[in-house]
């Protein structure tokens, strides 16, 4: 596909996800094949620990398809700054494009995390007094369940902080509902990943949720320019940088699985490419896991036509392919120490640089 056909296919999205606001629920193919991820976690498997993987797995599966809700995409497209998203995205394209080999929706996306990082979403270490307005004097001090009013919100549990000036009790619950984290608009990593890849998606770009064992997540987005994924970190602003995570901040990693629309990968070579940076991978046997993977797509890919279906084969034999053939040995690029959260907490997670 050229670049012209590509930018006039692109205004288009962009011009019907603007002008329909009806209420359309989402389309029985992607109804049907939630319902069969969700048939899936409870089939058991050989043994009880590959059942709960297998569980686990196909409950992440579930995130990129709720990207798909056209009503939450129509109020994505209020929130984005299309005009200049979409401006500066042609802007770079024509001006650096052919030096540096990457296409309109790259620019679109590199944009799109500077104004995310930058202008949109927040940072919450601990949220700030809602009594006497202090910031720094908040402390954590439990965790608890929420409350049946922070469940509609889907909320996986609620910090209590506790402001020390006044003594009054500020709740963090954890939203994962889409709608709630567009209005609060402030999160940790599993936040502002989440809602970062929903925008890229309502964009109409193909978008991976990257999940972490070592409690991590991100996400991917397909470049049509290089026909490849490319690593996407909101918190940090990053683009193309997978090595960010095993350089700059000295995480060792164990899985990392990319999630989407297409299917489910194990995408850990992009982002491990030393023996010393891999932790042991002990949830199954590897063949178990590949397994696991493999039905998770199939199930995600039943109703796909069979070109579609040979098509995504092809890109995801390219993919292993890219994958396999990254040298562990090959120098790589000096990368950033971790620049989102508070240096204590980043220590404590052992992502305070390759000196922790």
């Amino acid at each position: 596909m050229s670049q012209a056909t590509f930018a006039k296919e692109l205004t288009a999205k962009f011009a019907q996800l603007w002008t329909e606001k009806t209420k359309r629920p989402l389309p029985p193919v992607n109804q049907a094949m939630m319902q069969r991820l969700r048939q899936g976690q409870r089939q058991s498997g050989p043994n009880e620990v590959f059942s709960r993987v297998s569980a686990l797995f196909r409950d992440l599966s579930l995130i990129p398809q709720s990207f798909e809700n056209a009503e939450l995409q129509d109020m994505a497209m209020e929130i984005l700054p299309l005009d200049r998203l979409y401006s500066v995205a042609e802007e770079r394209a024509e001006e650096e494009g052919e030096r540096d080999n990457w296409g309109l929706q790259d620019y679109l996306i590199m944009e799109l995390l500077r104004w995310f990082k930058q202008d949109y979403f927040t940072w919450v270490n601990s949220p700030p007094c809602e009594t006497c307005g202090e910031n720094g004097n908040v402390q954590f001090v439990r965790r608890e369940n929420s409350t049946p009013e922070e469940q509609k919100y889907d909320a996986s549990g609620t910090e209590v902080h506790q402001c020390s000036n006044c003594n009054t009790e500020i709740r963090f619950p954890r939203y994962n509902d889409l709608s709630k984290l567009m209005e609060t608009r402030r999160g940790r990593c599993g936040e502002w990943a989440k809602c970062f890849a929903f925008f890229c998606r309502a964009l109409g770009l193909r978008t991976r949720y990257i999940w972490n064992a070592e409690d991590h997540v991100w996400s991917e987005v397909y470049s049509e320019r290089r026909k490849e994924w490319i690593h996407t970190d909101s918190c940090e602003e990053a683009w193309n940088s997978p090595t960010i995570y095993s350089q700059g901040w000295g995480k060792k990693m164990s899985y990392v699985v990319g999630f989407s629309g297409d299917g489910v990968t194990d995408v850990t070579r992009r982002y491990v490419r030393k023996a010393d940076q891999q932790l042991p991978r002990t949830m199954v046997p590897d063949e178990q896991f590949k397994t696991i993977l493999n039905s998770i797509t199939s199930d995600i890919r039943q109703n796909l036509s069979p070109s579609e279906k040979e098509e995504l084969k092809r890109e995801d034999e390219a993919e292993e392919r890219e994958l396999a053939s990254y040298n562990a040995d090959e120098p790589q690029e000096a990368q950033m120490p971790r620049q989102s959260g508070s240096v204590e907490w980043t220590k404590a997670r052992g992502e305070g640089g390759s000196d922790d």
